[in-house]
C-alpha cells in the first residue's frame, strides 16, 4: 500500500509539472487517499462507507439510462448508483485496468461536477485494437469541507 501510494505520489508530481496543472500539491495527496478509498469502498460494496465517501449525487457518464434522468443528465442520486450500478462498474474492464493503471493525470475542473478529476489510462493506442485512439476511465471528486469525495466516473472516449 505505501509503495503503491509512493509512485501514485511521484506520477502525480510528474504529471502537474508536465501537464501545467495548478493543482496544489497537498491537494494531490489528498485525492490519491480519496482515489485508494474509492477503490477500496467499491470493492467492500459497503453502502455505509460509500455514503462518507460520495457525495449525495453522483454522475454516471457510463450508466444505462441515466441520461434522460429527472435530476439532470446522468444524475443519480447515491443510493441508486450503489444499488443499481456499483456492481457492474466493478466489474467493468475499464475499472478494473484503472485499478493497476499506471498513468494517472489531474485536471483541475471547478465545475458543478467536479473540482478535481483523476483520468486512468485503461488502454493505450492500439492495445484494444489496430487503431482505436486509446481509453481513459476518469474519476470526479468534488472538495467537501476539506475532503475529496467520490462525485463521479466516466470513460473516454
Amino acid at each position: 500500500m505505501k509503495k503503491q501510494l509512493t509512485i501514485l505520489t511521484l506520477l502525480i508530481t510528474f504529471a502537474l509539472f508536465a501537464n501545467g496543472q495548478s493543482i496544489i500539491y497537498s491537494d494531490s495527496l489528498i485525492i490519491i487517499k480519496s482515489i485508494d478509498q474509492a477503490f477500496k469502498t467499491f470493492e467492500s460494496g459497503d453502502f455505509k462507507e460509500f455514503k462518507k465517501i460520495s457525495t449525495t449525487e453522483i454522475c454516471c457518464m457510463i450508466c444505462e439510462g441515466t441520461l434522460d434522468s429527472q435530476l439532470g443528465p446522468y444524475i443519480v442520486k447515491q443510493d441508486k448508483f450503489f444499488n443499481k450500478y456499483l456492481d457492474s462498474i466493478k466489474n467493468f474492464e475499464s475499472w478494473k485496468r484503472a485499478k493497476k493503471s499506471k498513468e494517472l493525470i489531474l485536471v483541475q475542473e471547478n465545475k458543478s461536477r467536479s473540482d478535481i478529476s483523476a483520468f486512468f489510462t485503461t488502454w493505450k493506442k492500439n492495445e484494444f485494437a489496430e487503431g482505436h485512439e486509446g481509453a481513459q476511465l476518469g474519476i470526479y471528486f468534488k472538495k467537501i469541507n476539506g475532503e475529496f469525495k467520490f462525485a463521479g466516473i466516466e470513460t473516454i472516449p
